[in-house]
């Protein structure tokens, strides 16, 4: 703590005890208390020290001889003596109350002195055995939490931000320390917590002013530390072995020792039914599992350092940011419509179910637009999942989020907000209908693409359930059509 900040706190807290600090003043006392750890300790000292002091002079006043005037009895029976002593102490404790009140936290004031951490923003969260409490806002103790979907922020007192991506076991030991017991954590780091350390189970990770992510994969016994930006040295928990990273570098942790990994700052990797008609509303539900039905998604970049689909059960897709392009992935989906043939459609909606990818970093991502186009050049509806790539993908341009606006209309779109990797999205109304109605080979090609870019290199990989999943609906398109005009025809 700098001098001036030593003489300009030490000022506030006179005036604090004589009453005559401003409201601007104790804002500005408020601010520094906050941001400032070491200026929250001087200032329970000086406090403390106060207090002692003003009870030992009130004793010595009440103990020591004073003259008559000054141990008149009052009408009350009691002594002057008595009551200026007791207002004394009374007064000394209010300080000490007051004292107290100042470490709570505070909803009404923005600059609350906080605990050792706070949870300072979630997405889609949904928590596990805890043993602290998980609202926004909450204050935080030393304890453990357990996050088993979406995403939270924990902001240490000492200004780390540690970003837990689900699922994920936080153990909270102080201000500038905590022990990630499982899953990741992505921490950014300020000046004011130069030295935050965050240990795994097999590793220690202290930083110097940067940001960083750390895996720690329970099945596997290891854990890996990859910095996003600045630098970060890593100790290994078993052994003297240490390393200094810096940009772009990562290290695995094993129980044996410490090893160079090579990294992909665009995606780290962390780890037939036929179509039913129900009711008398004729609601129809096709898939790209029913007959020539398809989907998949290709990748502008073949790569080595471009993590190939490391779940055949899901469709990827991403927006990189710039300068990383080559990581841009979109997805495919064609529908067979053969079963629907001559029949007018009424209503429309095309559904998909968003799986963990396991690719990149969900912290690096804000809430994410995607758009669906329908492909209106029936000629290349007959494209192959399995052959498909970046240049052969129909009305595809370079970019990530670019198409041919001839060869394709808008249908729609959808927004995944930040952290969430479960749940359906879905689009439907006027656009998708005619589009449908539209179509004269009984075969339809939808296009998605993410609109939204990565704030950052390594962001997520959107995932979505393919035709081939175990646990995801395969992508849907549910559609009502009208028997009247049917019967017409």
């Amino acid at each position: 703590m700098k001098g001036n900040d030593r003489d300009q706190l030490a000022e506030w807290i006179e005036k604090q005890l004589d009453d005559s600090l401003t409201r601007e003043e104790f804002d500005r006392l408020q601010r520094m208390l906050t941001d400032q750890p070491d200026a929250r300790e001087l200032y329970l000292d000086l406090m403390h020290q106060n207090a002692h002091l003003q009870l030992e002079r009130v004793y010595l006043s009440a103990t020591s001889p004073r003259s008559g005037e000054e141990s008149r009895k009052l009408p009350d029976g009691s002594r002057s003596t008595d009551k200026k002593f007791w207002s004394s102490v009374f007064a000394v404790l209010a300080a000490s109350l007051l004292l107290v009140w100042w470490n709570l936290p505070s909803a009404k004031s923005p600059y609350s002195i906080p605990g050792i951490a706070h949870i300072a923003d979630s997405s889609d969260a949904r928590w596990g055995d805890c043993t602290l409490p998980t609202a926004v806002g909450s204050q935080l103790g030393r304890g453990r939490l357990k996050i088993d979907r979406g995403l939270a922020m924990i902001r240490f007192a000492s200004g780390a931000e540690v970003t837990l991506e689900s699922p994920a076991e936080l153990e909270i030991e102080s201000s500038l320390s905590g022990r990630l017991l499982s899953g990741t954590a992505v921490v950014e780091v300020p000046k004011s917590a130069h030295g935050f350390t965050l240990t795994t189970p097999t590793a220690v990770a202290i930083d110097y002013g940067t940001a960083f992510a750390v895996t720690v994969d329970t099945s596997a016994k290891t854990s890996s530390i990859e910095v996003l930006d600045g630098e970060v040295e890593v100790k290994h928990v078993t052994s003297d072995a240490s390393l200094r990273l810096k940009e772009k570098q990562r290290v695995i942790a094993s129980e044996e020792a410490l090893s160079d990994a090579d990294v992909s700052i665009g995606e780290a990797k962390l780890f037939s039914a036929r179509p039913s008609v129900s009711g008398e509303n004729r609601l129809h539900r096709i898939t790209t599992a029913d007959g020539g039905g398809g989907d998949t998604s290709v990748s502008r970049s073949e790569d080595d350092d471009v993590q190939k689909n490391s779940h055949s059960e899901l469709v990827l897709i991403k927006n990189p940011y710039r300068g990383y392009e080559r990581f841009g992935r979109m997805g495919y989906f064609r529908f067979d419509l053969s079963t629907l043939s001559g029949m007018e459609i009424t209503s429309a909606r095309f559904v998909l179910t968003l799986m963990p990818s396991g690719l990149g970093f969900a912290s690096n991502v804000d809430d994410c637009e995607f758009v669906v186009y329908g492909l209106t050049d029936e000629s290349r509806d007959d494209w192959s999942d399995e052959q498909l790539t970046w240049q052969t993908a129909p009305a595809n341009l370079d970019g990530a989020a670019r198409v041919d606006a001839d060869r394709v209309s808008e249908l729609g779109r959808f927004i995944v907000r930040r952290g969430v990797q479960h749940g359906q999205v879905s689009i439907e109304g006027n656009a998708l209908v005619r589009f449908l109605n539209a179509d004269t080979n009984q075969s339809v090609t939808l296009i998605v693409v993410r609109e939204t870019r990565e704030r950052e290199p390594g962001g997520l990989v959107h995932g979505f359930g393919n035709r081939t999943s175990s646990e995801a609906a395969p992508p849907t398109l549910v559609i009502a059509t009208d028997e009247s005009v049917l019967r017409q025809r």
